[in-house]
């Protein structure tokens, strides 16, 4: 029999929320989502742009010192869509064979190339190790966006045009990016292109991007100019020679001023050559009118055995460089041969004479030396007998990239 003084107990819900309340919590979280998720992915792309960017402007960065480095190798080669960093090609950047060997006069459209096939990063491109070696950073790093796709590579024919009246050959480099276009998107399918133009009337040259308007305007890109780094090296070795020749001309003018009798007959500019008496003048060997108190030697090749200086010269340390290959110049010899008596009796220092790519300078004062427009010195050892009378000469010469001879005339001053 139930107590009716006892209140029946309050019952309590722990079923959580309705129906109801889940419907409307669902619906405001998707107007939140579909507020937030263009906002978040707006955000993501363009953190994976702006890391697209900086890591663009890291292969800028990593090629132009991987380039000067290589210089003489790069612009040597002869390589058509490519950077070849190594004589062996062990390091090559972009794609080789494609295109004009040399483009000298018109334009061409460069097809470019992926720093490796989607998927299979161990293929990568050689020459991304050497501009990573430059950078400071992996290579595979360099070669993928910022949105996980490798980059597109572009590297233009050969070109030439001139700097201060010599040849100057180059390549240009592109970079491209789709900026996160769906994998199947190409600079093809965009319309994008890569033009190099070389015009010899006007002495203009170089390669740009056309980026269209079928997606490709939103693409990030980068462009490495070939040309400047290698007018930094001409104008760097012209300055040098230019520097060295004045000092030889003061040398000259100075052991003129020492000789007691001021003759002017005598070429001041080296001392005998050892092997070899020369023609002469009226019949008598040439010999006879070297500075025979000369510190500085005689260059021919009857002195040294015969030419000493082949392309692209030799390396600061000694070594003889000839994987091109090249004959050695007639009556010249290396800045520091004969135990460096020729920086010596200058004040010069090594590197004072190493050109902007990394090679000795070659000094020409022997009978027959050649310049780069195939003027050969006056000199009294000369068989040539419109050579053999002051005023005498000599030159300072430079290989610069593709066998071209850069040269710097000295006239001896009584």
């Amino acid at each position: 029999m139930s107590n009716p003084h006892i209140l029946p107990r309050p019952q309590t819900s722990d079923s959580g929320f309705t129906l109801l309340e889940m419907l409307v919590a669902i619906v405001i979280m998707t107007i939140f989502v579909s507020i937030l998720y263009p906002v978040f992915t707006q955000a993501l792309h363009t953190s994976q742009e702006s890391e697209t960017q900086a890591r663009l402007q890291e292969l800028v960065k990593g090629v132009k010192v991987a380039y000067e480095k290589d210089a003489m190798v790069v612009d040597t080669t002869g390589a058509n869509g490519a950077l070849v960093f190594t004589s062996d090609w062990s390091q090559v950047l972009g794609n080789p064979n494609n295109g004009t060997a040399l483009l000298t006069d018109g334009s061409e459209t460069v097809t470019p190339t992926q720093a490796y096939p989607p998927g299979r990063p161990q293929d990568i491109q050689s020459g991304f190790f050497a501009i990573a070696g430059a950078a400071g950073n992996s290579p595979l790093h360099l070669a993928t966006d910022g949105f996980g796709q490798p980059i597109w590579v572009y590297v233009s024919p050969e070109m030439e045009t001139q700097y201060d009246g010599y040849p100057l050959y180059y390549h240009d480099v592109g970079f491209l990016s789709t900026n996160g276009a769906p994998g199947k998107v190409t600079p093809a399918t965009q319309g994008v292109t890569y033009t190099c133009s070389v015009n010899p009337s006007t002495e203009q040259s170089g390669c740009s991007f056309q980026l269209g308007t079928h997606g490709g305007q939103h693409d990030l890109v980068a462009n490495v100019s070939g040309y400047a780094i290698e007018a930094h090296l001409y104008q760097e070795t012209l300055q040098r020679m230019r520097a060295v020749a004045k000092a030889y001309a003061g040398y000259f003018t100075t052991q003129y001023l020492a000789n007691t009798t001021r003759d002017v007959d005598i070429d001041y500019f080296a001392n005998i050559d050892t092997a070899w008496d020369g023609c002469g003048p009226d019949g008598q060997g040439g010999n006879a009118y070297m500075d025979t108190s000369s510190t500085i030697p005689n260059s021919g090749n009857g002195s040294n055995g015969g030419p000493g200086f082949a392309f692209p010269g030799e390396s600061p340390d000694g070594d003889n460089v000839t994987y091109y290959g090249a004959d050695g110049l007639n009556d010249t010899q290396p800045a520091t041969w004969d135990n460096n008596a020729f920086i010596n009796s200058l004040g010069l220092s090594e590197s004072d004479v190493t050109s902007g790519w990394g090679f000795l300078m070659g000094v020409a004062n022997g009978p027959n030396a050649p310049s780069f427009d195939n003027t050969i010195d006056r000199d009294p050892l000369s068989c040539n007998s419109n050579l053999q009378s002051p005023p005498y000469t000599a030159f300072i010469l430079a290989w610069a990239p593709n066998a071209v001879l850069l040269s710097d005339s000295i006239v001896g001053t009584y």
